[in-house]
């Protein structure tokens, strides 16, 4: 063999031996390379939760309210004002008024007329509306000194309340003239410290 033979054959043997190491070598690091985290966060399919609404429950919740009523005394010359304690909601306190009214102190008349139902109550614009049963006309007694101590012992007791500044009457839904004859009744009334008295 030749010496130029020998040295193309080294060198041959040479060229192959430093390309197997470096393909085992990067054979190696490609296997070491870290895999990708499985663990990378991804949106959570959930929604976000929406915290609770906070209900106003005071008006809904019954709690002690002292009331201011007007009854008529004995004679019906004038309204004598008394005052009693109450567990109530808010938005009941009208018709726990008109309860009240119908059970007098002793001495004094009772204004409703008999069988009178409060069939509605609503504040808007700082006038209460208030919707009666037909009971509220058929039985009243009439003369108009009743009319007067009926119809403003309603008024004068509502008006007691800070958002009512007076009050609309309604008789089976229906606004009319002159609910008990001859008080107009078409407009909202307004209180009537007047007919006050602390006398029976």
């Amino acid at each position: 063999m030749s010496r130029r033979t020998f040295k193309t054959l080294a060198l041959a043997i040479v060229s192959l031996l430093l390309i197997g190491t470096f393909l085992i070598s990067y054979n190696f690091s490609k296997t070491q390379a870290p895999k990708p985290s499985d663990n990378t966060p991804t949106p959570s399919s959930g929604t976000t939760p929406t915290p609770p609404q906070q209900n106003n429950s005071s008006e809904t919740t019954p709690h002690s309210v002292k009331l201011t009523l007007y009854f008529p005394n004995s004679d019906a010359s004038g309204l004598i004002s008394t005052t009693r304690t109450v567990k109530v909601a808010d938005e009941e306190v009208i018709k726990a008024m008109f309860t009240e009214l119908a059970n007098p102190p002793s001495g004094l008349q009772k204004p409703l007329p008999e069988g009178t139902t409060l069939l509605s109550a609503s504040v808007k614009d700082n006038v209460a509306t208030i919707d009666l049963s037909s009971e509220f006309r058929k039985n009243f007694g009439g003369g108009s000194a009743g009319e007067e101590m009926t119809i403003y012992s309603i008024v004068n007791t509502l008006t007691t309340l800070p958002n009512v500044h007076s009050v609309q009457f309604l008789l089976d839904g229906k606004k009319l003239d002159g609910i008990l004859g001859n008080l107009d009744t078409s407009v909202p009334l307004q209180r009537n410290d007047g007919l006050l008295t602390k006398t029976n």
